[in-house]
């Protein structure tokens, strides 16, 4: 029996429990596998995400390799660093989209908590911005869920071995993004307000500066971004990962 979950495709081998079987095994935030004799040559791994058949998915297909173990799991940051305490894992496999618009934010406290261990980003997205902030927050990689499990179970090896690992379209995103101008910090707060239809007075007040001062930024936003107009912006900005609506 397989399942595809959320781009990723495994064998569904290990059901996983929602309630505790003991008060020692499970959580509602978070799981660890039981401890067996630690093999050397094993890449040791814990995965986060909110979504129980993506975490199914991603154990059976860490179970599917003999040079990997699974260690724990978790849906949120909490449960994160319960899971990692006590079993120092080698990588993490994070979702990218689980903190919302803070996810650079998540990627920076787990690289706190554990500096060892390699933090490895997947989802859907592939705005070069999102994954650029993801990047320098110390993320080893990312992987876009559409992946193979080979591809994901490569870009585990390469992040345990020290190395990057992009997936191919990410990567492409990147390279281009060499080329474009880059928005000033000011420039991504009216770019954000501006996502949000709000209007320069509006984003004014918000910002405390003057009207003019706000068209000013919008005219070297849209120059940046090789736009004509503000409606263009705002597609270019959640398409590049600037800002995300909701």
């Amino acid at each position: 029996m397989s399942i595809v979950s959320r781009g990723f495709r495994a064998d569904l081998r290990y059901p996983v429990a929602t309630r505790a079987s003991s008060p020692r095994e499970v959580t509602h935030r978070f799981r660890s596998a039981a401890i067996e004799p630690e093999t050397k040559n094993q890449v040791g791994i814990v995965l986060v995400d909110d979504h129980p058949l993506t975490r199914m998915g991603l154990r059976a297909m860490v179970a599917s390799q003999r040079d990997m173990r699974f260690l724990g799991e978790a849906e949120d940051l909490e449960g994160a660093v319960a899971a990692m305490k006590p079993v120092h894992p080698d990588v993490v496999l994070v979702d990218a989209t689980l903190a919302g618009r803070d996810n650079a934010a998540l990627l920076r406290c787990l690289v706190a908590f554990s500096p060892t261990t390699r933090i490895l980003a997947f989802g859907p997205r592939d705005g070069d911005e999102e994954i650029s902030q993801l990047l320098d927050a110390g993320a080893s990689g990312y992987v876009m869920q559409t992946a193979a499990v080979s591809e994901m179970t490569l870009a585990i090896r390469e992040a345990h071995a020290g190395r990057r690992y992009l997936s191919i379209r990410v990567q492409a995103q990147l390279e281009e993004r060499r080329r474009w101008p880059t928005l000033t910090g000011r420039q991504r707060d009216v770019l954000a307000l501006l996502t949000e239809g709000r209007t320069n007075a509006g984003i004014a007040a918000v910002l405390d500066i003057s009207p003019g001062t706000v068209k000013l930024h919008v005219k070297s936003i849209l120059t940046k971004l090789g736009v004509e107009d503000r409606t263009r912006a705002v597609v270019v900005a959640l398409r590049r990962g600037f800002t995300r609506i909701g």
